[in-house]
């Protein structure tokens, strides 16, 4: 079987991958790839091509989607924050030379939507009927069905399924074990029966990534050190019960202490307070780990 090398270059602007990154390779399409939270607490009139003709989906982690075009994301997205509670991350696809006009995108947007409904891999039931076949010179067609290509090839990078037939993107069945292990050992902050989980990057930093479905603690201590950013995280939260709020997406904190202080509403050392499940503390585990 021939097998072609293909090379993708990404750009994380601020250092964490779950916010934001930027995806290039072999052509004039570019992949912004954002989280809900970035979204919602940066200006994205800042970012380069988020004013730019642009196809986008909408997805979430339970395969629920939705795909649409616009003029410029910044402007789109607002009313899809505003309206759309469910998704977790966009896809943006622009040109970086900012050659794609409205024809192009409505083509793209057109068998993009006709791809995912094909496909069902995904719930596409907010994108309602397939748009009508818009009006496209026939000779510009197979350059932006190309682009429609490298715009699959980025999406299976990331592990978005969306355009795939589930029998064509199944994996085989596994051998049955008695236990799946975590891809990261997984750490727990409790208080008053308030369960968050998460586990750190060890990517040189000191970053920690709180699960999507960990419980927060409504209540706050007066002395509290992370009002703001705990407000901030809250955006990405539902009220879950009278007692907690329960996050919708992966977060990534600076540091395990603001991580577990944001959780649990008082200011704690991270480092003492997230704990495996057989007790060992995340101080432990490191110093075990740098050994």
């Amino acid at each position: 079987m021939s097998k072609t090398l293909r090379t993708l270059k990404v750009v994380i602007p601020d250092g964490n991958p779950l916010n934001y990154k930027q995806v290039v390779g072999g052509s004039d399409c570019v992949m912004h790839v954002l989280s809900r939270s970035f979204c919602i607490s940066e200006n994205l009139n800042e970012l380069k091509g988020m004013q730019r003709p642009a196809l986008y989906l909408l997805i979430d982690e339970g395969g629920k989607g939705y795909i649409g075009q616009t003029k410029g994301f910044a402007a789109r997205v607002k009313d899809h924050l505003a309206k759309k509670p469910w998704w977790t991350r966009a896809y943006v696809f622009v040109s970086a030379s900012g050659l794609y006009n409205t024809a192009n995108v409505e083509y793209l947007e057109y068998i993009a939507i006709r791809a995912a409904q094909e496909s069902a891999s995904y719930d596409m039931s907010d994108n309602g009927q397939t748009p009508t076949n818009p009006t496209l010179h026939e000779w510009d067609r197979p350059e932006f069905d190309e682009v429609f290509e490298q715009i699959k090839f980025f999406l299976l990078c990331e592990r978005c399924f969306i355009f795939e037939k589930v029998e064509e993107c199944a994996a085989p069945a596994a051998p049955p074990l008695e236990k799946q292990e975590p891809p990261h050992p997984l750490f727990y902050a409790k208080r008053k029966g308030i369960v968050a989980k998460g586990y750190p990057l060890l990517d040189g930093t000191k970053s920690f990534v709180v699960l999507k479905g960990s419980l927060l603690n409504v209540e706050v201590t007066p002395s509290f050190d992370f009002l703001k950013q705990r407000e901030k995280v809250l955006e990405s939260c539902v009220l879950k019960s009278k007692e907690a709020y329960e996050l919708c997406e992966d977060y990534v904190f600076t540091s395990p202490s603001s991580a577990s202080g944001v959780c649990n509403g008082y200011s704690s050392n991270g480092f003492e307070d997230w704990k495996l499940e057989d007790g060992t503390t995340l101080k432990s585990y490191l110093d075990q780990i740098t050994k």
